[in-house]
């Protein structure tokens, strides 16, 4: 894979000629031509979706922050300990967690319009990271998908869902 490092004073979620350079690598205009080839998963995301505060669901607590960082904290401790992801799309070597503080359409959170508890994990550790959010999820809806560089793809055709879908609000860094 091509070099996936950040420049000096880049955040998590920063995309510029610098940073987070790689985030449609595999996908030249973020959306794959069919005339192209599949491109390669480099590493899945797996996202907690919960409402953040009262204000978003006041009688949904089957979708509170505590239950989904009580989640986030289970899945933790499950696969050890794991450094904070430092880019959107990394190289897939190792688990990281993301923030999860971002407000909703802002950030990390860009494409959601609720927060979200999210994980990347490599290709290798797909069948036991998923296998245990299946099935440790309770109420909560979980979104994973692939990381291939085609953005809308990735987000909207190629993810899967475990409960029910929530809506995903695209846009292009």
């Amino acid at each position: 894979h091509g070099a996936r490092a950040h420049g000096a004073g880049c955040g998590v979620c920063d995309v510029s000629a610098v940073c987070n350079t790689n985030i449609m690598e595999g996908c030249p205009q973020g959306v794959w031509n069919s005339s192209n080839p599949l491109p390669e998963i480099i590493s899945w995301h797996i996202h907690i979706m919960f409402n953040g505060d009262a204000n978003n669901a006041p009688n949904d607590p089957a979708h509170g922050e505590a239950g989904a960082l009580e989640l986030a904290a289970s899945f933790r401790q499950e696969f050890g300990p794991m450094d904070n992801c430092t880019m959107l799309m990394d190289d897939g070597k190792a688990m990281c967690e993301f923030p999860y503080d971002d407000e909703p359409g802002v950030a990390c959170a860009g494409p959601f319009y609720t927060k979200t508890a999210a994980f990347s994990i490599p290709t290798d550790d797909f069948e036991a990271t998923v296998g245990y959010m299946m099935q440790h999820r309770g109420t909560y809806d979980i979104l994973v998908h692939p990381n291939t560089g085609c953005l809308l793809n990735d987000h909207l055709e190629w993810s899967l869902w475990a409960g029910t879908q929530w809506p995903i609000r695209f846009f292009f860094p």
